[in-house]
């Protein structure tokens, strides 16, 4: 359950810092600091690692139309947004992994970005 303490446009702005961390992340993996990259998403202060929360309230929001909101979807119902949450979860583990698959890592990245560029696109579209 969402706090009713985020408003909906602090969640949608939550969301665009969540995808400049994303990018901030895909820098890692250029340079192969893969560490660095587990210690950056380890941070429980990151947008992304609230994006459940700020889905949450944007969700609950007035401000999406019925269409937009199953469009989104959460991790219970599907949607762009339960990828968002999959996807990032599966960066994370793969990085918890010894010997860490670095293309998954890439892949997972690269979708759990495009499937938050779509909830975004989908948020603006209602007016945020």
């Amino acid at each position: 359950q969402a706090k009713v303490s985020i408003k909906p446009d602090a969640a949608f702005q939550s969301l665009i810092a969540a995808r400049q961390e994303l990018n901030t992340a895909s820098k890692y993996l250029s340079t192969k600091d893969y560490e660095g990259l587990k210690d950056y998403l380890s941070d429980p202060s990151l947008n992304i690692n609230n994006y459940e929360e700020n889905a949450g309230v944007l969700l609950a929001s007035k401000q999406l139309d019925a269409e937009s909101k199953k469009e989104i979807g959460t991790i219970r119902r599907y949607g762009v947004g339960a990828d968002v949450i999959i996807m990032f979860g599966s960066v994370k583990s793969e990085l918890e992994e010894e010997e860490a698959n670095f293309v998954s890592v890439s892949k997972s990245l690269k979708r759990c970005m495009d499937a938050l560029d779509e909830v975004i696109a989908i948020c603006k579209s209602n007016g945020f």
